[in-house]
């Protein structure tokens, strides 16, 4: 059965945009969903005082050093975080689950603030995934007769 001319170079761009559109919430899903549950669940975690050692601390590229039964712990900080002006060598608290010190985020990054924030990002590329569907769907008006020509 044939669909007409042209009408598979019309369905592939559409195709081929929705299915990267569903990779990259994925993988927004993917990285934000963790990152709000350690921040939520290390809220009450055991309390240190570190040394901030800098980087890209959105992308998870910064880590702290602190000391826990007599020796130097260094710990990566999650993807996410909000460095708020630290600088390599500054002294922040941070937070560590029991038994389990290289799980650790800044405790200023434990609020419910940032917890929801990390949220809203999936919602919010979800959202305008949708809308940016339907823009394209809305401008796609069949061709009558008269148009044709």
């Amino acid at each position: 059965m044939s669909t007409g001319p042209g009408r598979s170079r019309r369905v592939r761009p559409a195709a081929l945009g929705a299915a990267a559109a569903l990779v990259l919430l994925a993988a927004v899903y993917a990285l934000c969903l963790p990152a709000a549950w350690l921040r939520s669940e290390l809220r009450d975690a055991e309390p240190a005082t570190a040394t901030f050692h800098g980087g890209t601390c959105v992308l998870g590229r910064c880590s702290v050093t602190f000391p826990l039964a007599g020796e130097e712990v260094t710990a990566a900080l999650p993807l996410g975080t909000r460095a708020r002006g630290h600088a390599e060598g500054d002294t922040v608290e941070v937070r560590h689950a029991p038994g389990e010190p290289r799980r650790v985020v800044l405790a200023e990054d434990t609020g419910r603030g940032t917890v929801a924030a990390l949220l809203a990002v999936p919602g919010g590329a979800t959202a305008i995934t949708l809308w940016a569907a339907a823009v394209y769907l809305r401008g796609r008006r069949p061709q009558g007769p008269a148009q044709a020509a």
